[in-house]
């Protein structure tokens, strides 16, 4: 009980440096708290306490006491680590300790564990702990009374030598019921699978402290670790104030389009979706927009079904000096094919590539790229238009192209017009009527824009690329 006028000392925060992780827990773990990781065998959650244990040895020179119960073998355990970037040979045994409890916990139950875990921590001044292969359903293990005290007595080891604790479990369709109003954290793994495809997801169920973010989140086990990627629409707001300070007008790459926007061309930090049915002429608005690159306006383009060279060449066959633009560094092509890559994941590698290359102007190829993920059909919707504002307060001018039967059928619902709604201005591209080899390119929308006329003949014949 907090004695009136004494000050009160924030409490320190244990970073865990996997990427993604820190910015969903709002700055990493607490100090003497005890963190349930519950899920099922596979998941993931050996791999991110070992993940978290060397990293945090890099960090500061954290030890961490890494005990196993049911768990894997050690030197198994470190053989599965050998391909992990963060895994440091050096450091076992010496900064991260495993030690198994198997003999105590069969032999004396679980409070032996926990006096075991107690010694161990004193011995080598270790302030990170682990407690690996809680197996709820194992009668062995006693009922609910037995591990309600087992959880009790490592969140007092916790407080009283002021370590951090994981106590991984499998769960399974049994949870920790009681234990888990005892706990700092609750932090809820599971293996979702949607027709044919897997997806990562964790839930912070529960977390004493500060403010976490809600809701779920997909993660994925790469080479490295694992890596977080929140969900993207539930991340704070964080304007940039210079993002906007340059008014100058935006070419479309198309002098006709241009000239009818009194503006001058697109507003700058504007996103444009180019509507039409396959092969309507989207990808080439797309490359004409992209080849108006500079070193002052760099341009990303991302595309999923046109590898880089067949859009330099398709390009260049109607006079866009896409080679030009990419030789100069004015222009970077992204060819990423359609993998079983989560929504949050393809969207967090998007802005990153965005700043990374420093662009201005951004071009998305394909939106039913998007759309072919797991979670779209749930919130593609608020996604996309968290993914626009994001792009807008980077002060990037957008172009995304959008085919609706290919996006219906990747999404599996005709969802086209509800995404359109997001975007500042909708060109739609048609086959002209009465035309052989003319388009049409429309204005639906144009946002802040006043236009002269909506129509206009685009061309990609033979005699190239031509907008009247």
């Amino acid at each position: 009980m907090a004695v009136p006028g004494e000050k009160v000392t924030e409490m320190k925060r244990l970073p865990t440096a996997v990427p993604g992780l820190d910015e969903i827990l709002h700055g990493g773990l607490f100090e003497g708290g005890v963190y349930i990781l519950e899920g099922p065998p596979g998941v993931g959650k050996t791999t991110l306490a070992n993940q978290i244990a060397y990293q945090a040895h890099a960090n500061d020179g954290t030890k961490t006491l890494y005990v196993t119960l049911l768990a894997e073998s050690h030197s198994r355990m470190v053989q599965h680590m050998q391909g992990q970037a963060y895994f440091k040979p050096e450091a076992v045994n010496s900064a991260v300790i495993y030690v198994s409890a198997y003999r105590e916990l069969e032999q004396q139950g679980l409070k032996a564990v926990v006096d075991l875990v107690r010694g161990e921590l004193a011995r080598h001044k270790a302030s990170l702990f682990v407690v690996d292969g809680l197996v709820v359903e194992n009668q062995e293990l006693g009922p609910d009374e037995r591990i309600r005290q087992f959880v009790h007595g490592l969140q007092s080891v916790a407080s009283a030598m002021t370590c951090t604790g994981l106590l991984l479990t499998s769960g399974g369709n049994r949870s920790l019921n009681a234990e888990q109003t005892m706990v700092d954290g609750i932090f809820a793994f599971e293996d979702y699978v949607y027709q044919w495809r897997a997806e990562r997801r964790i839930q912070i169920r529960k977390f004493r402290g500060s403010a976490v973010e809600r809701g779920m989140h997909t993660f994925c086990i790469t080479d490295e670790g694992l890596r977080f990627f929140p969900r993207l629409e539930g991340l704070p707001w964080n304007p940039r104030a210079d993002a906007h300070a340059d008014e100058r007008p935006v070419s479309s790459g198309m002098a006709a389009l241009d000239d009818a926007c009194v503006h001058g061309g697109f507003v700058r930090g504007s996103s444009t979706v180019v509507v039409g049915d396959s092969g309507a002429g989207k990808t080439l608005f797309a490359l004409a927009f992209a080849a108006q690159a500079s070193l002052q306006q760099r341009c990303l383009l991302l595309t999923s079904a046109d590898a880089p060279g067949d859009l330099v060449r398709f390009g260049e066959a109607f006079s866009l000096p896409i080679s030009d633009g990419i030789d100069s560094g004015a222009l970077e092509i992204q060819w990423e094919p359609q993998e079983d890559e989560g929504m949050d994941q393809i969207g967090h590698k998007l802005l990153r590539l965005v700043d990374e290359f420093g662009s201005k102007r951004l071009v998305i190829d394909g939106l039913a790229a998007l759309a072919d993920t797991v979670a779209f059909p749930e919130r593609g919707y608020r996604f996309i238009g968290r993914l626009l504002r994001e792009l807008k307060a980077r002060g990037v001018t957008s172009v995304f192209t959008l085919d609706p039967a290919a996006l219906g059928s990747a999404a599996g619902r005709p969802s086209a017009e509800g995404l359109i709604a997001w975007f500042d201005n909708v060109l739609e591209m048609s086959q002209a009527v009465g035309a052989e080899d003319g388009r049409e390119l429309a204005i639906r929308k144009m946002r802040g824009v006043r236009v002269t006329r909506t129509r206009f003949q685009f061309g990609c014949g033979a005699a190239g690329l031509t907008v009247s």
